[in-house]
């Protein structure tokens, strides 16, 4: 049975077990500073809303973001959308993202940057009706370079 579940400082174990289990591919984040310790530390902060995907009670997906008040609610800063390797198109990040967009936070809108070499990620954004804004120069920082990062977003609820 599939479901998609709030995640917090509870979840800590599974959280830790996906990122082992998908480790090769978690370095992508790993490599901009996103460790279980900065995970530990997301779940802290007040603005955390993280959602997982289940599939057999066995976390298949997350997706990690702040909050961010608005004149009409909330909108949601998205860090991390990551679906396990054997998982993948099987509409789980998609699942994810229409999760939030039905929950009754009522978000107006979802940011996210991309490094600009992640194809497969901006084409999975604009594919579910993320729109680019702009760029932010040198963003990110790996493997001693410094990589631009695409800056998209995706209104909801617009009235």
């Amino acid at each position: 049975m599939n479901r998609i579940s709030l995640i917090n400082k509870e979840h800590l174990l599974s959280i830790t077990n996906f990122i082992n289990d998908n480790s090769h591919e978690f370095n992508y984040f790993k490599n901009m500073g996103w460790n279980i310790k900065n995970i530990e530390n997301q779940f802290s902060k007040d603005n955390n809303y993280s959602v997982g995907y289940y599939e057999d009670n066995k976390l298949e997906g997350v997706l990690i973001g702040d909050t961010i008040k608005n004149n009409k609610g909330y909108d949601l800063e998205l860090h991390i959308l990551f679906v396990s390797k054997d998982q993948r198109r099987k509409k789980i990040a998609t699942n994810l993202l229409n999760y939030i967009e039905k929950s009754n936070l009522n978000f107006t809108k979802i940011f996210i940057e991309v490094a600009v070499d992640n194809v497969e990620a901006i084409n999975f954004y604009q594919k579910n009706n993320f729109v680019f804004s702009n760029f932010r120069h040198n963003y990110y920082r790996y493997n001693d370079k410094n990589i631009h990062a695409k800056c998209f977003i995706k209104n909801i609820n617009d009235e």
